[in-house]
């Protein structure tokens, strides 16, 4: 038998500490447990403008407990996120998973398991380039209709125009930048 004598486990656990259930699951998700994990975006994800508000869609859920961030992500894009913790009053906590084994920039986790099925999307709706031109924040019926169906993350940036609007002489944002284009 080759068992280690109780001095040989208490000298291992002092040098290495105790051993972790999971261990390498819970640092790819950078600490936490997949059960728990909502929501999670990737070091490539994290960098790109339409993140935030993913993540604040996202914070509305109040199953979202916490905001768990890797120490290594810029602390310009982190003071965003900590900002959407505050609004939303949820925890928040930047973590150094040594020994990363994966490329998760950021967890949403709740407090109890849950049942995600897409925890990492596989890619970021992005506002379409005219609506990021678009002088003013009224829209078409079109192009409210092309921003639910692209990017709807970003439909309470926007109001559709309403008769008193079209009487007022107000246009489609879009359709302005698109002309002068």
């Amino acid at each position: 038998m080759n068992q280690k004598s109780e001095l040989e486990k208490y000298t291992e656990y002092g040098l290495s500490g105790s051993p972790q259930i999971k261990a390498d699951e819970k640092r790819y998700w950078l600490g936490e447990f997949r059960e728990r994990v909502i929501f999670a975006l990737t070091y490539e994800q994290i960098n790109r403008k339409e993140a935030v508000k993913i993540v604040e869609e996202k914070c509305k859920d109040h199953s979202v407990k916490k905001i768990i961030i890797e120490q290594d992500v810029q602390d310009v894009i982190a003071e965003k996120f900590m900002d959407v913790a505050n609004k939303y009053q949820k925890d928040y906590k930047m973590i150094d998973t040594q020994n990363k084994k994966g490329e998760i920039a950021l967890v949403l986790v709740s407090n109890e398991a849950v049942d995600e099925k897409e925890i990492v999307m596989d890619e970021i709706p992005m506002l379409p380039e005219a609506f990021y031109h678009s002088k003013n924040k009224k829209l078409c019926k079109k192009h409210m209709e092309i921003l639910q169906e692209k990017a709807h993350f970003f439909i309470d940036e926007f109001e559709e125009i309403t008769l008193l609007d079209k009487m007022m002489g107000i246009k489609c944002g879009v359709c302005e930048h698109m002309k002068e284009s």
